[in-house]
């Protein structure tokens, strides 16, 4: 009986999509599309979903309001049918289902992967290879969303997704449109820190949130749930008076001049967690046996209150100055930026968290105080990242430098921490 269920779904979503069934007023009620017994709703080929709820909204250093979250979309289908994702829109479901703002998306060589979904059955590259619009027979994918906003008025309270979605392998199959992936956008603000390092030419060399780097790339799966903790982090590194990470030999860490940085607290706590003893990694390659525990290197988790939790990252052993149990203040030393853990250079790795494990929680925005923009790195992030580790010097393009509050800087922002 269970599989004559299953034959008969599955041939009543291809006979849907052969005759073009795609009645969008009957899958569009926003509050609880179930309930109602007038809203059948409509057969789809793929399920989507927000992987983490709520969406939080975010000023950037371009002075815009982000929304940077996922979706996931899993082909459904049986008989081994490729699902093609045609289109997808950002609806406001309190305003007549309307489209709103806009996304743009891309890879960290520069390729725009607006509305692509990441591929798992492909090697990891974070370039324009890990994605497409095609889900395989059973497969999964995520989607990353930026969407953006002029002010802060302008942000609907609700946001849906509208996905067209085609089986190109089926002859005289039609696309099926259907409204689903709702979820609320937090009014919370983000959460205002101060810099946790001092000095200029500090570079945002990962951060948020139209570039797809190896930060919000990363999804783990941890005790059964997709977590994505580093959706807003950055790491930090320095560029020197001539535009270089590093002088002469980058095996040597005392060859990076913002090696041994002091770093301090972003916003005042409790320490509950410090390490202290993991030995400086070799630069210029991850470390082959990094686990769970042990990829933050020696760090700092400080609980800030209301539910929001501070990882600095990556410290040199025996730097670190707090411990656990230990109330801190705005400011207070906790260590030195060094390389340990799962790091390939120096680099100080800040970002804030719902959950105390730095991995099994999810990002949660947060703005500087006060810091200066002091301009934009040329290039694509891939080609950023090899003129670093070849120690050549990277362009800035000044354009828009000024001091800012209260706005989270973005990937490749060059900025000064007074």
């Amino acid at each position: 009986m269970k599989n004559l269920f299953l034959a008969i779904t599955t041939v009543m979503l291809i006979a849907a999509l052969a005759v073009g069934y795609n009645d969008d007023a009957k899958s569009e009620d926003t509050t609880n599309p179930t309930t109602e017994v007038e809203n059948p709703g409509v057969l789809t080929a793929v399920a989507w979903s927000v992987v983490a709820t709520p969406v939080f909204p975010v000023t950037g250093s371009d002075g815009l309001i982000h929304l940077g979250y996922e979706l996931q979309f899993t082909n459904i289908t049986g008989s081994a049918v490729t699902v093609k994702i045609d289109s997808v829109e950002v609806i406001d479901p309190l305003r007549d289902n309307s489209v709103i703002s806009s996304v743009k998306v891309f890879s960290i060589d520069g390729a725009d992967i607006t509305y692509k979904l990441r591929n798992y059955d492909v090697p990891v590259t974070l370039d324009v290879n890990n994605y497409s619009n095609i889900l395989g027979p059973g497969q999964f994918g995520v989607m990353y969303m930026n969407v953006t906003f002029n002010n802060i008025d302008e942000v609907p309270q609700f946001l849906g997704h509208r996905v067209t979605a085609s089986l190109p392998e089926i002859e005289g199959a039609q696309p099926i449109t259907a409204i689903g992936g709702f979820t609320e956008v937090s009014s919370d603000k983000a959460i205002v820190v101060s810099p946790p390092l001092k000095g200029d030419r500090w570079i945002d060399a990962d951060g948020c949130c139209s570039i797809i780097g190896a930060h919000r790339f990363t999804i783990n799966t941890i005790n059964g749930k997709l977590r994505i903790a580093e959706r807003f982090a950055i790491d930090f590194v320095q560029l020197n008076s001539e535009g270089k990470l590093f002088e002469g030999d980058p095996s040597d860490l005392n060859n990076w001049h913002y090696y041994k940085s002091e770093i301090f607290a972003a916003a005042p706590g409790m320490v509950i967690e410090a390490v202290n003893g993991l030995p400086d990694q070799p630069p210029g390659q991850l470390p082959p046996d990094t686990t769970i525990v042990t990829a933050g290197g020696n760090h700092v988790i400080i609980d800030m209150g209301g539910g929001r939790f501070a990882l600095y990252a990556h410290m040199i052993p025996g730097s670190v100055v707090v411990n656990k149990g230990d109330f801190v203040e705005r400011g207070q030393l906790l260590g030195l930026l060094g390389n340990s853990g799962n790091t390939d250079g120096p680099h100080l790795h800040f970002h804030v968290m719902d959950n105390a494990p730095a991995l099994n929680s999810n990002g949660l925005p947060y703005v500087f105080d006060k810091w200066e923009f002091q301009g934009h790195l040329v290039g694509t992030l891939e080609e950023i990242n090899t003129k670093f580790f070849s120690g050549q010097a990277i362009e800035i393009d000044f354009t828009g430098s000024g001091n800012r509050t209260e706005q989270l800087p973005l990937t490749n922002d060059v900025i000064g921490f007074k």
